[in-house]
């Protein structure tokens, strides 16, 4: 008799897989380097940053706690920054902003420092979150699409 155990190997190791699953099945995926940004969004070292509204910030916490490593070709369908993200509102029209790790609202633009761009960081297409507006109601906010867009030089 032996004391081997039996290890299953995963379709991570057979196939390519898009994301490498937290222990706990993550709902939301992060890159090594947006942790490193949202880490210092959090320290508040940015002046910006000082007036983070504390709902934000307990949204990006839970986001650095849970969120499983983004990697592999399935990052295309995960709402990080640069990315150009629709989405739509409970019932509403379909809405589109490039995500940033900023605060600093600007047209076209989706903060990680705003309600709605901390609720949509590490999404995955199709995926359904309640998202709280500034006015105190609750809505359920769909990404419908997700696209690379190139940085400016």
């Amino acid at each position: 008799m032996t004391n081997a155990k039996y290890v299953r190997v995963t379709d991570s190791f057979t196939s390519d897989a898009a994301l490498q699953e937290h222990p706990n099945n993550a709902e939301f995926f992060l890159r090594p380097f947006d942790r490193t940004d949202i880490e210092w969004l959090l320290s508040r070292n940015d002046p910006a940053a000082r007036d983070l509204p504390r709902l934000v910030e307990e949204i990006l916490r839970y986001k650095m706690r849970t969120a499983g490593k983004a990697t592999g070709k399935g990052i295309d369908q995960i709402a990080l920054p640069l990315k150009r993200i629709t989405y739509v509102e409970s019932g509403g029209a379909a809405q589109k902003g490039v995500l940033t790790m900023s605060i600093a609202e600007r047209p076209g633009c989706i903060p990680v420092g705003s309600l709605l761009g901390a609720t949509l960081l590490g999404m995955s297409r199709h995926q359904k979150e309640p998202l709280k507006k500034e006015d105190g109601t609750t809505v359920i906010i769909c990404v419908l699409k997700i696209e690379t867009v190139e940085p400016v030089r």
